[in-house]
Protein backbone atom coordinates (compact mmCIF):
# COMPACT_ATOMS: atom_id res chain seq x y z
CA UNK A 1 0.00 0.00 0.00
CA UNK A 2 2.90 2.65 1.22
CA UNK A 3 4.68 1.88 -2.63
CA UNK A 4 1.29 2.74 -4.45
CA UNK A 5 1.23 5.68 -2.60
CA UNK A 6 4.90 6.69 -3.05
CA UNK A 7 3.90 5.99 -7.48
CA UNK A 8 0.82 8.08 -7.08
CA UNK A 9 2.80 10.70 -5.45
CA UNK A 10 5.76 10.64 -8.05
CA UNK A 11 3.57 10.45 -11.22
CA UNK A 12 1.56 13.23 -9.59
CA UNK A 13 4.34 15.20 -9.31
CA UNK A 14 5.63 14.25 -12.56
CA UNK A 15 2.59 15.73 -14.41
CA UNK A 16 2.62 18.51 -12.66
CA UNK A 17 6.06 19.92 -13.36
CA UNK A 18 5.37 18.45 -17.79
CA UNK A 19 2.18 20.53 -17.27
CA UNK A 20 4.21 23.94 -16.06
CA UNK A 21 6.54 23.28 -18.47
CA UNK A 22 4.18 23.06 -21.68
CA UNK A 23 3.04 26.55 -20.54
CA UNK A 24 5.90 27.99 -19.89
CA UNK A 25 7.86 26.75 -23.00
CA UNK A 26 4.26 27.60 -25.04
CA UNK A 27 4.50 31.30 -23.25
CA UNK A 28 8.13 32.24 -23.78
CA UNK A 29 7.99 30.99 -27.28
CA UNK A 30 4.70 33.03 -27.72
CA UNK A 31 6.91 36.16 -26.25
CA UNK A 32 9.40 35.65 -28.67
CA UNK A 33 7.79 35.10 -31.87
CA UNK A 34 5.33 38.63 -30.88
CA UNK A 35 9.09 40.46 -30.47
CA UNK A 36 10.96 39.12 -33.64
CA UNK A 37 7.71 39.76 -35.66
CA UNK A 38 7.48 43.44 -34.29
CA UNK A 39 11.40 43.95 -35.16
CA UNK A 40 11.19 42.58 -38.33
CA UNK A 41 8.71 45.05 -38.96
CA UNK A 42 10.60 47.69 -37.60
CA UNK A 43 13.52 46.44 -39.40
CA UNK A 44 11.63 47.08 -42.67
CA UNK A 45 10.03 50.19 -41.29
CA UNK A 46 13.33 52.41 -40.57
CA UNK A 47 15.49 50.64 -42.99
CA UNK A 48 17.64 53.76 -43.23
CA UNK A 49 17.72 54.63 -39.79
CA UNK A 50 18.13 51.37 -37.75
CA UNK A 51 19.82 52.82 -35.24
CA UNK A 52 16.22 53.89 -34.05
CA UNK A 53 15.37 50.33 -33.09
CA UNK A 54 18.31 49.73 -31.21
CA UNK A 55 16.52 50.04 -27.36
CA UNK A 56 14.03 47.64 -28.66
CA UNK A 57 16.77 44.92 -29.16
CA UNK A 58 18.75 45.71 -26.44
CA UNK A 59 15.46 44.85 -23.99
CA UNK A 60 14.51 41.51 -26.56
CA UNK A 61 18.00 40.54 -26.07
CA UNK A 62 17.95 41.09 -22.54
CA UNK A 63 14.44 39.25 -21.66
CA UNK A 64 15.78 36.07 -23.63
CA UNK A 65 19.10 36.50 -21.64
CA UNK A 66 16.97 35.91 -18.36
CA UNK A 67 14.95 33.08 -20.08
CA UNK A 68 18.03 30.92 -21.86
CA UNK A 69 19.42 29.76 -19.03
CA UNK A 70 16.25 28.22 -17.56
CA UNK A 71 14.79 26.29 -21.00
CA UNK A 72 18.86 25.30 -20.73
CA UNK A 73 18.02 23.26 -18.10
CA UNK A 74 15.11 21.80 -20.11
CA UNK A 75 16.07 21.61 -23.66
CA UNK A 76 19.40 21.10 -25.71
CA UNK A 77 21.96 24.32 -25.27
CA UNK A 78 22.86 23.74 -28.53
CA UNK A 79 19.07 24.43 -29.96
CA UNK A 80 18.80 27.56 -27.71
CA UNK A 81 22.61 28.73 -28.35
CA UNK A 82 21.11 29.20 -32.17
CA UNK A 83 18.63 32.15 -31.27
CA UNK A 84 21.20 33.54 -29.06
CA UNK A 85 24.12 33.96 -31.47
CA UNK A 86 21.25 35.05 -34.47
CA UNK A 87 20.30 37.69 -31.76
CA UNK A 88 23.67 39.18 -31.49
CA UNK A 89 24.53 39.29 -34.88
CA UNK A 90 21.40 41.05 -35.54
CA UNK A 91 22.14 43.91 -32.31
CA UNK A 92 25.50 43.86 -34.39
CA UNK A 93 24.32 45.00 -37.89
CA UNK A 94 21.29 47.40 -35.96
CA UNK A 95 24.26 48.86 -34.09
CA UNK A 96 26.57 49.40 -37.70
CA UNK A 97 23.23 50.50 -39.45
CA UNK A 98 23.58 47.13 -41.90
CA UNK A 99 20.09 47.13 -43.77
CA UNK A 100 21.15 44.16 -45.94
CA UNK A 101 22.65 41.68 -43.20
CA UNK A 102 20.06 42.91 -40.36
CA UNK A 103 16.89 41.67 -42.71
CA UNK A 104 18.61 38.56 -43.39
CA UNK A 105 19.25 37.67 -39.81
CA UNK A 106 16.14 38.60 -38.20
CA UNK A 107 14.54 36.27 -41.29
CA UNK A 108 16.55 33.70 -39.59
CA UNK A 109 15.56 34.64 -36.47
CA UNK A 110 11.67 34.94 -37.01
CA UNK A 111 12.30 30.87 -38.99
CA UNK A 112 14.14 30.00 -35.62
CA UNK A 113 11.17 31.39 -33.48
CA UNK A 114 8.84 29.83 -35.48
CA UNK A 115 10.27 26.42 -35.33
CA UNK A 116 10.41 26.77 -31.57
CA UNK A 117 7.15 24.87 -30.70
CA UNK A 118 8.35 21.95 -32.22
CA UNK A 119 11.94 21.61 -31.32
CA UNK A 120 10.86 22.42 -27.46
CA UNK A 121 7.65 20.71 -27.92
CA UNK A 122 6.02 18.69 -24.88
CA UNK A 123 7.41 14.61 -25.42
CA UNK A 124 7.83 11.69 -23.51
CA UNK A 125 11.29 11.91 -23.58
CA UNK A 126 11.34 14.87 -21.22
CA UNK A 127 9.84 12.97 -18.17
CA UNK A 128 11.90 9.73 -18.44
Amino acid sequence: MKRIIIVCIISTLLIGLGTYEVVMVKKINKDLLENVNSLHHMTIEHKDNLSIILPKVDSIKSDWDQVEPTLCLMFNHKDLSSITDTLAMYRAFVYNNDYDNAIAEISLLKEYAEKNDHVMGFNLQNLL
